[in-house]
């Protein structure tokens, strides 16, 4: 990948990664207008029984900090149909994706900033409130881990349980003909 990608177009690209995904799993996403502040993302199964909205952020490849984040990201929404996922851009097209809950976020994002605010800098002050957040694979745990590629987590039924049986199979079916 260029690395004079702006930020904006990796954002955009981690937004069409998402809907891409989504849709390989049967469902419907849509990516909304710019400048939405709360959610990328509309997506519904395709019996319209259940809508979520996702907010994207992308982490691209020179990124070594992580994602970086809003301080409104500490602020809950109590919305159990609000999700983020964070993208892990990858130079092979074999992003990462770790979906959460968004008020779940909410509040890891909270208590890390917690803790960094309360760890005196190298010389001894204290740190000043700053206009962001930072969310870095050194300080995922063992859940934030394992909500990798996790889409489940998003409530669509059996949707994607169905689409892995069907692509497993489909697998078979082709190693079996070259066989």
């Amino acid at each position: 990948m260029a690395n004079n990608v702006s930020k904006n177009m990796i954002g955009i690209a981690g937004e069409y990664y998402v809907c891409a995904e989504l849709c390989r799993n049967n469902i419907l996403a849509l990516v909304t207008p710019k400048n939405n502040p709360l959610f990328d993302i509309v997506a519904t199964d395709p019996q319209g029984k259940r809508t979520v909205s996702i907010q994207v952020k992308t982490m691209s490849l020179q990124n070594e900090q992580g994602w970086k984040l809003g301080v409104d990201i500490c602020t809950k929404r109590g919305n159990p149909n609000l999700f983020v996922v964070l993208v892990n851009m990858k130079d092979d097209g074999t992003n990462d994706y770790y979906v959460y809950e968004y008020d779940a976020l909410s509040h890891r994002i909270s208590d890390l900033y917690a803790q960094y605010m309360t760890t005196p800098k190298r010389d001894g002050t204290q740190r000043k409130d700053v206009g962001f957040r930072w969310f870095d694979h050194r300080f995922f745990t063992d859940e934030d881990h394992a909500r990798l590629n996790r889409w489940e987590i998003l409530g669509f039924e059996n949707t994607f349980d169905a689409t892995e049986q069907i692509v497993g199979r489909e697998r078979r079916e082709r190693v079996s003909q070259l066989e």
